[in-house]
C-alpha cells in the first residue's frame, strides 16, 4: 500500500469510527517560497479526527496564498502523535501525510496552466484548550512538491471541538428522511490570474447509502465568461460527519460531465472530475441550509471554484 492509499483509508476510518470528539479550526497567515524568497498569505480550514488520547486523523484544505507565478491550494489528509488530549490546557501535536494540490502557474507568454499532483506535508502544532469547548490553535507546514515551489506556512486560528453524535447521522435518526432535493445560487471563479466571474446555479439530488456514506446527482451551471461558458451533470460520493444535532460537514468526489467553451467547437463535451465540501444545517426535520464549495478539476486548464449557497427539502 503506497502512502496516498494509506491516507486515504485512514481518513476513511476517521469519517465511519464511532468516536465523541470532533475539531473544526479555522487558521490564516503567512506563507514563505524558498527557492523565490517571496511571501504571500495562507489559509487554512481543519477537521481533526482525535482517536485514543494521543493520535488523530485531520483532513484540510489549505490555500497557499497569491506568490507571483504560482496560486496553489489542495486538500490534504495527515497522521497526528500530539500530547494528551486535556479539556483545559496546551497541547503539542506534530503530523505527516499527503496533499493534493491544484497550481494556477504562469507559462509564457502571457498564459497560465491548471496543474494538479501530489505533495509530501510536514506539520507541527500548539492548542490551548479552553472549558468552553474553543481552542486557540498556531500550527506551521512545509509542503514539498516534487516539480514545484517549496513553501513553507505558518497558521494562527480559532478552533471548536464539537461533541458529535455517536454512531450515526442526525437524519438518519428518521428512515423517512434519507433523500434530499436542494436549490443553490453562487458565483464560479476561473482559476486564473485574473480570476473571471459569472453567476452559478445547481440543483442537487441527495440520497443517503450508509451513516456515513451519500450519494448525490447535481446538475449544474457555472455561468459564463471570457474563458468558459459550462453546465453539466455531476454525480458524487460523499463521506459526511455529524457534528451537532444540528450540523453536518462532508467531503465529496466524483465525475462532472460538462459542456462548454463555444470557441473550442472541436470538443465540445468534457469529462472533469469535481471536487467538493459542504456544510450542512438541519433546521429541523424537513428544510436543511446548505453551503458548499467545489472545485471543478480538467485537463484543458479551466479549472473553477463554485461557491453555492442553497436551501433543501428532505422526504
Amino acid at each position: 500500500m503506497n502512502t496516498k492509499t494509506a491516507i486515504l483509508t485512514l481518513l476513511l476510518f476517521a469519517f465511519a469510527a464511532d468516536l465523541h470528539a470532533e475539531d473544526i479550526a479555522l487558521m490564516g497567515g503567512a506563507l514563505r517560497v524558498h527557492e523565490k524568497n517571496e511571501t504571500s498569505f495562507a489559509a487554512a480550514l481543519s477537521y481533526t479526527h482525535p482517536v485514543g488520547e494521543y493520535s488523530a486523523l485531520s483532513l484540510t484544505y489549505l490555500n497557499e496564498g497569491h506568490p507571483q507565478d504560482h496560486h496553489r491550494d489542495g486538500i490534504d489528509g495527515q497522521v497526528w502523535l500530539r500530547t494528551k488530549q486535556l479539556q483545559n490546557g496546551l497541547s503539542f501535536g506534530a503530523g505527516v501525510g499527503a496533499y493534493y494540490y491544484f497550481d494556477t502557474a504562469r507559462s509564457a507568454p502571457g498564459g497560465y496552466s491548471n496543474d494538479h499532483g501530489w505533495a509530501p506535508i510536514y506539520s507541527v502544532s500548539a492548542s490551548w484548550y479552553f472549558p468552553s469547548g474553543w481552542y486557540a490553535h498556531l500550527q506551521a507546514n512545509r509542503v514539498l512538491p516534487r516539480s514545484k515551489d517549496d513553501t513553507s506556512q505558518l497558521l494562527l486560528g480559532l478552533g471548536y471541538r464539537f461533541k458529535g453524535v455517536p454512531g450515526n447521522k442526525l437524519h438518519l435518526s428518521n428512515p423517512s428522511h434519507d433523500d434530499t432535493v436542494t436549490l443553490s445560487a453562487g458565483q464560479t471563479i476561473v482559476n486564473s490570474f485574473d480570476s473571471e466571474r459569472a453567476r452559478a446555479y445547481g440543483v442537487e439530488y441527495r440520497r443517503v447509502l450508509r451513516p456515513y456514506v451519500d450519494w448525490s446527482v447535481s446538475w449544474l451551471k457555472e455561468g459564463g465568461n471570457a474563458r468558459t461558458d459550462r453546465a453539466g451533470l455531476a454525480t458524487q460520493l460523499w463521506l459526511i460527519r455529524s457534528l451537532s444535532q444540528h450540523v453536518e460537514l462532508g467531503v465529496g468526489a466524483g465525475p462532472y460531465i460538462a459542456y462548454d467553451l463555444p470557441h473550442l467547437a472541436q470538443r465540445q463535451r468534457h469529462v472533469s472530475g469535481l471536487v467538493s465540501i459542504v456544510s450542512r444545517y438541519h433546521f429541523n426535520r424537513s428544510w436543511v441550509g446548505q453551503l458548499s464549495w467545489n472545485r471543478v478539476v480538467t485537463d484543458y486548464h479551466r479549472d473553477a471554484d463554485v461557491l453555492l449557497l442553497g436551501l433543501g427539502r428532505t422526504f
